[in-house]
């Protein structure tokens, strides 16, 4: 590789200035810019080219591996030493989040890799004569090597799971490398290969006191590992109340030895509020607490903006007020905020879990008694019949569904027909919609039911989901987000949990209570989960402009042209919605709006 031009190339990379590639060798290879944060580096050496974006928690004890290397060298140069001293062993050695991209000039192979649960992201695509990659899909396309033709497998997804899930990308020949991937090209050719994952190998023998004080220990120290290179004047934490970010809170606060700044968002709708809660948090731990109330005149202001920040269709409404929410801490000087996020998947916290214990419980009546007596006296019965028989049909129906076909029970395509709502463009794969959390379930290097789940939760709700959604809008804000709780040493230790200290009985997160039950108040320990959701369905069924604009792109002609979804289930959900006094179709319909508002801005030829 000709060093000058590559450098420059690398550069690019890391600066997040555009798309550059190789002009004067053959294969070629090309790099889409990175998030232009500052904690992207470059650089080279005569063997090698490194450029980075990470946000590693671990570089002195890195640095003191490597004594040749002096302080405060940068990310790209320390993974540069480490690979020439360890080769592709050297990524286990990280701690924290990263992306990279190596080339290395003696071997002539390109190296790329994720850290372990997707914080940062790469996409690619590759051919025998070169490959592109880049954070997001945009650097990719700019390029102008790949067209903007649609990948209808990842808009089937999207219409199912409200996301694309990874390795899919909504674009036909880009591929999203998932977490904790490694990639590899050589002579035209693509190997992927995984040099961390989860495992679920429950400690049976530690007695339960033992691990609750060494999970609080584990938790601690992931906070301290995130928080360390920032004054408490340049922290703050995200604070909704629940246990997850109200322990970050407490945690924080104990390892700096001082109050730390939190920020919430309140709803006028009491469903979705918690500030009493977080407000509970703040006292109790002596935190000034930043409060916005948020309304739908501030979703519709913002929805433009996320709009434009996602390159994929992404349906999670709770971005808006996520991003709301980090602009205000960097409107006060906050340059990090650390967030509880990994908590629900590691420790078994999101409702769903205890709803597949209930159904796990019909399992454990004999056999017999269920298949000639308790089966028969309901199967007549029709699963929309009212009453408590109706009720009991459905239960039996879905406790007999394996999993993660029962998990996945009410994800759009499964709840409703495919056929009433996919478009012409969209017709009906001949692979199975839930092939992707399939594959997740049977990978899993678990026994019990549950971890299973959880398995897949941190491949897809977190990965595909809840990290895009917090990650990205931070990118907007301009600030950093550190996740304490996807310390991988911690996310080691939850796998060694024994599953029914995760979920016992019907006690959601029973060991994580246990382990804060002197850290947290008492009332947020017993609170009902919320969630951070946004009332989104609500406000697309009373608010007069959120109410118009669902009109206005969901009945326009063009709309359908594409194909995506057909107009009668659309205009059928709309007076569904008139008719209900709850959220649930205005949800059913937010994901097929923003679908129509991201080909509008990203999939037309003449988006930029």
């Amino acid at each position: 590789m000709d060093a000058p031009t590559l450098e420059a190339m690398v550069s690019t990379l890391a600066l997040g200035k555009g798309w550059a590639r190789e002009q004067k060798v053959e294969p070629e290879i090309g790099m889409g810019a990175v998030s232009p944060t500052t904690s992207a580096s470059v650089w080279g050496s005569e063997h090698i080219l490194v450029a980075t974006d990470g946000d590693i928690y671990n570089t002195e004890e890195l640095g003191a591996k490597l004594k040749s290397v002096p302080n405060g060298t940068n990310l790209a140069c320390l993974c540069g030493h480490l690979y020439l001293e360890y080769g592709l062993d050297f990524l286990r050695e990280l701690r924290g989040a990263f992306v990279l991209a190596l080339w290395d000039r003696r071997a002539k192979t390109l190296l790329a890799a994720t850290d372990r649960f997707g914080v940062k992201t790469l996409c690619y695509s590759s051919s025998p004569t070169g490959i592109l990659f880049a954070s997001q899909p945009r650097g990719i396309l700019a390029s102008g090597r790949i067209s903007k033709a649609i990948n209808a497998k990842a808009l089937l997804n999207y219409l199912n799971f409200t996301i694309v899930p990874a390795p899919l990308c909504a674009f036909e020949g880009i591929r999203k490398l998932p977490p904790a991937t490694f990639l590899t090209w050589k002579d035209g050719l693509v190997s992927l290969g995984q040099y961390w994952e989860m495992k679920y190998g429950e400690d049976s023998e530690t007695a339960q006191e033992k691990l609750a004080q060494e999970l609080l220990e584990r938790m601690q120290e992931g906070v301290r590992r995130t928080s360390s290179d920032r004054p408490i004047s340049r922290l703050g934490c995200f604070l909704s109340g629940g246990t997850d970010s109200s322990s970050v809170v407490g945690l924080l606060t104990r390892v700096k030895q001082s109050p730390v700044t939190s920020l919430s968002i309140g709803f006028a709708e009491e469903r979705f509020n918690e500030l009493e809660y977080a407000e509970i948090a703040a006292r109790h731990f002596g935190s000034q607490l930043v409060v916005s109330r948020f309304g739908p005149e501030d979703a519709f202001r913002i929805l433009p903006q996320v709009v434009e920040l996602y390159d994929e269709p992404f349906a999670n409404s709770s971005v808006i007020p996520t991003y709301h929410c980090q602009v205000l801490a960097r409107e006060r000087g906050i340059e990090v905020m650390l967030a509880g996020d990994g908590g629900d998947e590691l420790f078994g916290g999101n409702e769903r879990y205890r709803t597949q214990q209930i159904y796990e419980l019909y399992k454990k009546i004999p056999g017999l008694l269920r298949r000639r007596l308790l089966e028969p006296a309901v199967s007549h019965l029709s699963l929309d019949a009212p009453g408590i028989g109706g009720k009991i049909r459905r239960y039996i129906e879905t406790s007999n569904m394996p999993n993660p076909d029962r998990y996945f029970r009410w994800s759009t395509l499964q709840h409703f027909p495919p056929a009433e709502i996919l478009g012409s463009a969209m017709c009906f794969p001949n692979g199975d919609l839930l092939d992707i959390p399939r594959g997740h379930y049977n990978a899993a290097q678990a026994t019990h039911e549950l971890n299973r789940l959880l398995y897949i939760d941190v491949k897809m709700t977190l990965g595909d989901n809840d990290l895009p959604k917090v990650v990205r809008a931070a990118e907007l804000a301009g600030i950093t987000v550190r996740f304490p709780y996807l310390d991988h040493p911690l996310a080691e230790f939850s796998g060694r949990i024994p599953a029914n200290l995760k979920v016992r009985g019907l006690e959601k997160r029973y060991l994580f209570k246990q382990a804060t039950r002197d850290l947290l108040p008492r009332a947020i320990l017993k609170k009902k989960k919320h969630g951070f959701g946004l009332p989104i369905g609500m406000w697309l069924k009373t608010d007069p402009k959120m109410r118009g604009l669902a009109e206005e792109v969901l009945h326009d002609p063009r709309t359908y042209q594409r194909g995506y979804f057909q107009r009668d289930f659309i205009q059928k959900t709309f007076a569904a919605m008139d008719q209900d006094d709850t959220p649930f179709y205005g949800d059913v319909l937010w994901p097929f709006l923003m679908l129509e508002l991201w080909h509008r801005r990203h999939a037309e030829t003449n988006a930029t």
